[in-house]
């Protein structure tokens, strides 16, 4: 899928990291890390939403809409064959 490989997935995924490394910090009690590790994870997820949203969303409908009329035109087909024999 050409859509699935985006700068905003890494992004995403380091975003997820930082999350989780605010998570343990805060159960380590360490609030001041805590709070730079989760003003990292919120400006990341920031910088590469839009990013998501304007790169993935078309690239998913794209991809919807082929899968749909390649479904189409193949039942269509299957419907023509069936009906001459």
């Amino acid at each position: 899928m050409p859509f699935m490989y985006k700068p905003s997935l890494w992004g995403f995924t380091a975003s997820a990291m930082f999350i989780v490394l605010t998570i343990i910090e805060l159960q380590n009690s360490s609030w001041v890390d805590a709070v730079m590790w989760g003003m990292l994870a919120f400006s990341f997820t920031v910088k590469y939403l839009p990013k998501f949203l304007i790169f993935s969303l078309p690239g998913a409908m794209v991809s919807l809409v082929t899968l749909v009329a390649g479904s189409a035109m193949f039942a269509a087909d299957a419907a023509d064959k069936l009906g001459k024999n």
